[in-house]
Order: structure tokens, then sequence, then C-alpha cells
């Protein structure tokens, strides 16, 4: 079976270990955007691994473009994987955008990432609100794309009997 460069796949595991790290970690431990008085501490590890996140997102980008590219269907089925793969990037990307601009317009990145005097700290506005519930749409978009990407590899795998998964392994 052809196999993509032990590069792409160490590339594809870690971003995939660091984005569902951001998902529960952020599901589970962060509170919505806190009030001004409020502490900040537990945004500087998310701020920190979403830039990283998106680092890696680009570097995927770079990458895909000089992976072999293997047909696993000959139908619409096709669309759909590459679709399914595109919208995977692009949300990640809309994700990481959308955090770093509130944690821009809110100064949360200086005060929770670099340790600035929490009273620049801006709290809520309507432009942070909004990309806060770009940010909080697109994860949930992001985590129904990745199911889809997971439940269609487990298809695929049933339906052909191939060992798919060998070609993104090491």
């Amino acid at each position: 079976m052809e196999k993509y460069s032990k590069k792409f796949v160490a590339l594809h595991w870690i971003h995939a270990l660091i984005l569902l790290f951001l998902l529960i970690g952020a599901s589970l431990n962060l509170p919505d955007l806190p009030e001004v008085s409020g502490d900040l501490k537990p945004f500087k590890m998310h701020i920190i691994i979403g830039v990283v996140a998106i680092f890696l997102l680009i570097s995927r980008l770079i990458l895909v473009t000089k992976e072999p590219k293997f047909k696993l269907y000959d139908n619409s089925k096709e669309i759909l994987v590459k679709w399914n793969h595109r919208l995977i990037y692009l949300v990640i990307l809309i994700t990481g955008a959308s955090g770093i601009a509130m944690a821009k317009i809110s100064n949360l990145g200086e005060v929770a990432v670099f340790g600035a005097e929490q009273k620049i700290y801006s709290g809520k506005s309507d432009t942070v609100e909004l990309f806060a519930n770009i940010h909080d749409i697109s994860t949930k978009i992001l985590i129904a794309l990745i199911a889809m990407h997971i439940i269609g590899v487990v298809l695929y795998t049933i339906q052909t009997k191939k060992k798919i998964i060998k070609r993104m392994w090491f």
C-alpha cells in the first residue's frame, strides 16, 4: 500500500493530538470569556497551544502539496473525502483566527500570555463577543468534521477490507 511520508504522518498525528487537547481541554476547563476581574490564567495554555496548532496547520498545508495524491473512490465519495479535508483545514484556520482576534481585541493575549497588567484587559464587547461566537461555533463544526473523517476511515476499512490507516501510520 502506498504511504504518506513519515514527516507528513508525524505532523498529522501531532496536529490531531494538539487539536484533541485543545477541544477537550477548552470544553472541560475554560470558562466563557471572563469578566475584567476574572482569572485569565486558564487561557494562557489554550492561547499558546492554539497558536502552535495554527503553525502546524500552515506546515501541513505546505507539505500536503508535496505528498502523493491517493484515489480512494472513482465517484462522488472521492469528492466528499477531499472536501472533508479541505473543510477541516478551513475551519481550523477560522477557529484559530477568531481566537487570535478575540484575544487581540480584548488584550487577553497580552495579559494571559505575556503577563501585562490585568487592567488593560477590556473584557467583553460586541466585537469580542462576535469573535467568541465564531470561535465557539467553528469548534463545534470542527468536531463534526473530525467525527465525519474518523467515521469515513472506519467505513472505508469495513467496506473495502483495506487497512487505509496504514497510509497514515509509520
